[in-house]
């Protein structure tokens, strides 16, 4: 299995510090030229015609804020130096935030280094949209489609929503707007399309969700929001596996295999940080508080798994690995299909 043979690549915990590019931008971007209606200097004046081409824009957050709310109610678009400033509004039912004006903006923090190999064979036929995504008020289940990633094509990301209560709003009747992120404002992880060659945004490619929206700063995604900490896979899996674990990258010369762990006892359960850490990820993927792990008969029930079979198979491996013993694997994990996994059964390994 694909998703085994990296799992050490794919666990490994972050030791490099993120570079300031790595950190959260305004992205504005649009997959067709859009014409919406604002003002300029928004002192009076009447709304005129608001040209926004096709493509990508960006500015760093505190970049981003200043001036950006030149009146209540009013949002400035991203432009580029020839163009004139313009503000539309944002409010309402006809506002920015609640209609489909084709243009998008989010907060995102863009991964510079493709995903592993690990991670996208977790998309090898997966939801997915072309492009970049809406916000998800104006999302439409028909726009859906199937597809597969492809390492070279997509970077792991926070996206993170506008808000009327939280970024990019003021904070007080100010210009100025807020420039950090808070707990008004809907996040998400997604794999985002970017041009193979270089790595920038690619809105005519294919972008898949990894997961369900959470909000700026929640505690089980810290990582996301730490400035001193890189965007890596371990925000996805965490950091179950053995310190030295190999990297999948390498091959290593052919060595005697070492003797099979038996099974897991009593040495196990002093291991309590490792088997909360488990827990913890069997939760976030899981989406439930109810372990499938019985560390009495140290069975695990891989019913529970049903649907997250790769991601039951990751886990168990790099907590074999920790506590040093095995742990058997009890009923039968399904496919989204319905259909059993590949080797799977009661007591296999």
């Amino acid at each position: 299995m694909r998703a085994r043979a990296a799992l050490a690549l794919l666990l490994l915990p972050a030791s490099a510090r993120a570079a300031p590019d790595d950190w959260f931008r305004a992205y504005q971007y649009a997959s067709h030229p859009s014409t919406l209606r604002g003002c300029s200097e928004c002192q009076g004046e009447r709304d005129d015609v608001c040209d926004v081409p096709a493509g990508v824009l960006a500015q760093p957050l505190t970049e981003y804020a200043r001036g950006r709310w030149p009146a209540a109610g009013r949002l400035k678009l991203l432009r580029s130096k020839a163009d004139p400033d313009c503000a539309v509004a944002a409010t309402g039912p006809k506002g920015f935030f609640a209609a489909h004006v084709g243009v998008e903006i989010a907060a995102v923090r863009l991964s510079r280094a493709p995903p592993s190999a690990a991670l996208t064979a977790r998309f090898a036929d997966a939801g997915a949209v072309p492009g970049w995504p809406v916000a998800p008020p104006r999302r439409k289940t028909d726009q859906a489609i199937r597809a597969q990633a492809r390492r070279a094509a997509v970077r792991l990301s926070v996206v993170c929503w506008p808000s009327e209560q939280g970024w990019p709003s003021p904070a007080m009747p100010v210009a100025d707007a807020r420039s950090d992120l808070g707990s008004a404002n809907s996040c998400e992880l997604w794999l985002l399309s970017v041009k193979p060659q270089t790595g920038e945004p690619d809105i005519e490619g294919v972008s898949f969700p990894v997961t369900a929206a959470f909000t700026a700063g929640d505690p089980r995604w810290r990582k996301a929001f730490d400035r001193a900490a890189a965007l890596d896979e371990s925000l996805v899996l965490g950091d179950l596996a053995a310190p030295q674990a190999a990297s999948a990258e390498k091959p290593v010369e052919a060595a005697s295999p070492p003797p099979a762990p038996g099974r897991c006892g009593d040495g196990a359960r002093k291991k309590t940080a490792t088997l909360e850490r488990f827990e913890q990820w069997e939760a976030q993927v899981l989406g439930t508080t109810r372990s499938s792990l019985d560390r009495d008969g140290w069975t695990l029930n891989a019913a529970a798994w049903s649907g997250h079979c790769q991601e039951m198979d990751v886990l168990r491996a790099a907590l074999e690995q920790q506590l040093a013993c095995t742990v058997a694997r009890k009923g039968s994990c399904l496919l989204a299909t319905g259909q059993p996994a590949t080797g799977d059964g009661a007591g296999s390994r």
